[in-house]
């Protein structure tokens, strides 16, 4: 009898220990300060939260204007893959040699609005082309065990030197007592930063408002005594005026084409495009149709002089920016010496961030400017 009372203690402490570890194992969290090494800069990864049954990855990337291409007909889009397609986003593991497929995609947003629900097919969305788009998913894959500590997450089997695919290596797994998960402050920052970087605002989450009804007490109507109203003659006050809301500055009118060229008016040349953080041309055939038309009409009026301006976006290091706009700037400068202009007739300068057109960012502001004096 006494074998058999211990039997019984056994099994329900051998129960209640297993039942502690699960709810361990299965513990519900969220870190709040994502740490990984991303392919490219224009993506990241706002939280990772963990749910009893899964691991789930809020990823949020931008798609960046690009007026030249609109002007042209073009366009970019995003794109989501189900799970199952062969680019479809799957988990590599580090230290424990496993793959993860994904379970599924769940609310796509453009700009802060919904754009689906479920990714049960291949999903495209087109991103605006006047002003930066961020789009923003959940990535689900099932709960990930304890003694995962690192992944890779790739978009595609096979796509991990892809530059473009999306690609988060060394992402760190960590557990419900970990000290590094941050708070929700941490994440929202992350993400405040990261549309701030790109000028995008998405609509204030409201939190729905409980409206209870109104108990309408029947009011008491007395009569009221009319008495004459003395009219005393309205003092005006002077209206305070409002300030202003600053409008952004008017872009420049462009040059591409010698009949575009205005004598002393300050011009955007917008084909002149250079590659990022580089100072290789962007489209050659379009570059090559301006430069040769100001080329052109500097051969036509001998006594004319022509400034060029360098500027960037106001986002980056500001000595790097100033660096890569005067490199830019001068670049254009020694194209025209080659074609036998002097360089006495041909000036170049730079500013870097600080003649932005839009003051909160904007892919206009990486621009070259042209200024032609006639001299006539």
């Amino acid at each position: 009898m006494k074998q058999l009372t211990f039997l019984f203690a056994f099994l329900f402490f051998y129960a209640s220990a297993w039942a502690q570890k699960d709810a361990v194992i299965n513990k519900e969290f969220t870190d709040h300060k994502p740490q990984y090494r991303p392919w490219q800069n224009s993506y990241i990864l706002d939280k990772i939260e963990y749910t009893k049954t899964r691991t789930i990855m809020y990823f949020r990337f931008v798609c960046e204007a690009d007026p030249v291409a609109a002007a042209f007909g073009g366009g970019t889009e995003a794109v989501f893959y189900p799970p199952g397609h062969n680019l479809a986003w799957y988990l590599k593991g580090k230290n424990v040699r496993k793959d993860f497929n994904l379970v599924e995609i769940r609310n796509v947003r453009r700009n802060g609005k919904m754009e689906k629900k479920v990714v049960d097919a291949e999903f495209r969305s087109p991103a605006f082309m006047d002003i930066n788009t961020v789009f923003t998913c959940e990535v689900h894959f099932e709960r990930l065990p304890n003694d995962l500590q690192f992944a890779d997450l790739v978009e595609g089997r096979g796509k991990e030197n892809d530059e473009r695919h999306f690609n988060c290596f060394n992402v760190k797994l960590k557990t419900w007592d970990s000290k590094e998960l941050g708070d929700e402050k941490d994440s929202d920052e992350n993400i405040k930063r990261f549309n701030d970087r790109y000028g995008v605002k998405e609509p204030k989450k409201e939190k729905p408002k409980k409206e209870e009804p109104k108990k309408e007490e029947p009011k008491k109507e007395e009569p009221k005594k009319e008495e004459p109203k003395k009219e005393e003659p309205k003092k005006e006050e002077p209206k305070k005026e409002e300030p202003k809301k600053e409008e952004p500055k008017k872009v420049p009118p462009t040059v591409r084409e010698k009949k575009d060229i205005r004598c002393g008016e300050l011009m955007v040349a917008d084909e002149l495009k250079f590659q990022d953080n580089s100072t290789e041309f962007l489209g050659t055939a379009n570059i090559q149709r301006t430069l040769i038309a100001l080329l052109e009409y500097l051969h036509d009026n001998p006594t004319a002089t022509l400034t060029v301006y360098g500027h960037t976006d106001i986002f980056g290091d500001k000595a790097k920016n100033m660096e890569l706009s005067r490199k830019r700037a001068l670049k254009i400068q020694r194209w025209f010496a080659e074609k036998g202009i002097p360089q006495r007739r041909v000036a170049a300068e730079w500013f870097g961030t600080t003649k932005p057109l839009f003051p909160e960012g904007s892919p206009q502001n990486r621009r070259v400017e042209i200024l032609i004096n006639c001299n006539k």
